[in-house]
């Protein structure tokens, strides 16, 4: 008898608990359908242009169930676009921990805290998104700019490396890859990298300006001069934001490749947009000396000179050796492991 109550009181215990499951899924289950239907509301005034009133319906959908990860990374993405990153922060790390083995918000978090120049949380959250998705190329990147930040310019080096092994004609890539190359005295393997993007249709404009401006900042360290100099006028065409320090590196390589009608006017641009530019200063100055040396050699055409033998003679060469050169021109330094890295293919 007693066995038997036993018996049937397991069994009541355990259809209660049955009981208990299927309303506690059927809970979930219509707080999950609520929050998706506040989503699709945050679509369509999101579209319409009603951003203020997507926001507010989004915080409901996270309010009415909390705990829906999905949902805290729709809200993160919309503050995202919208440029609410300290919301967004907020919000990525919460679903970092419902969904701890979903890498978006890692990396989606790490792009934010970089913004913010935190720039070890962001690498710490980055290894966790790559540890979870080792392809993903957006982290990828971010981690090669997160090494270069850190001085780390062989591990950036082979984490673009990495991306080129997944998508071995990412340009965004390439052009990283090719500017740490001409950084570390390598201009050789930057050039190879860069030829391919200047004339790729599928690379933006800017992007095909930047890979003529690095390409002529190789060649100039390789002391391809007249190709510097082609490459750098090309690129300024197509370039959003042109800088005196740009105007002066083009100014350097019109005097290298004897190019004089083209110093002039770039260094007139670099002044500018820059008077007090130091080494452009310097360049002007001896611009001046020649030019006035030109000068009197053309009117000893006509009046005889107090110094015999200048009528004929090259006016006196521009000491280019004492101009500074711009960065990335430096005299050439022998690099060891250069043989040690393979080229990009």
């Amino acid at each position: 008898m007693f066995r038997n109550s036993r018996r049937w009181f397991s069994v009541a215990m355990l259809m209660l608990v049955c009981s208990g499951c299927v309303s506690w899924k059927q809970k979930m289950a219509i707080l999950d359908s609520e929050s998706q239907d506040l989503v699709e509301q945050v679509r369509v005034a999101s579209e319409s242009g009603r951003q203020e009133q997507a926001a507010e319906l989004l915080k409901q959908a996270v309010a009415s169930n909390p705990n829906n990860a999905a949902v805290r990374q729709q809200l993160s993405e919309f503050l995202i676009a919208n440029g609410y990153s300290e919301e967004a922060i907020q919000q990525l790390q919460k679903t970092t921990v419902l969904a701890p083995d979903d890498p978006r918000p890692y990396i989606d978090l790490s792009y934010l805290l970089y913004e913010k120049k935190q720039y070890t949380d962001a690498l710490k959250n980055l290894e966790l998104g790559l540890m979870l998705d080792p392809t993903n190329i957006r982290a990828l990147i971010l981690k090669g700019e997160l090494e270069e930040l850190a001085g780390l310019n062989s591990s950036a080096v082979e984490t673009y490396h990495r991306v080129l092994q997944v998508e071995p004609y990412n340009i965004v890539s390439r052009l990283k890859l090719a500017g740490l190359e001409i950084k570390l005295g390598e201009p050789n393997r930057a050039t190879p990298i860069l030829r391919p993007i200047c004339h790729n249709t599928s690379a933006t404009i800017d992007q095909r300006a930047e890979a003529e401006w690095l390409l002529g900042i190789a060649y100039g360290a390789e002391s391809r001069w007249s190709d510097s100099v082609a490459c750098l006028e090309q690129a300024l065409k197509n370039r959003d934001k042109v800088s005196a320090d740009d105007w002066y590196r083009l100014a350097y390589a019109c005097l290298q490749a004897n190019q004089m009608e083209k110093v002039y006017p770039a260094v007139t641009q670099a002044l500018t947009l820059n008077p007090m530019h130091t080494e452009t200063n310097r360049l002007s100055n001896f611009l001046t000396q020649q030019s006035n040396r030109m000068n009197i050699q053309q009117a000893s055409l006509h009046t005889p000179l107090q110094q015999p033998g200048f009528i004929g003679q090259e006016p006196e060469r521009i000491p280019i050796e004492t101009l500074q050169p711009p960065q990335g021109w430096e005299r050439n330094k022998s690099h060891s492991v250069s043989a040690a890295r393979p080229l990009v293919p």
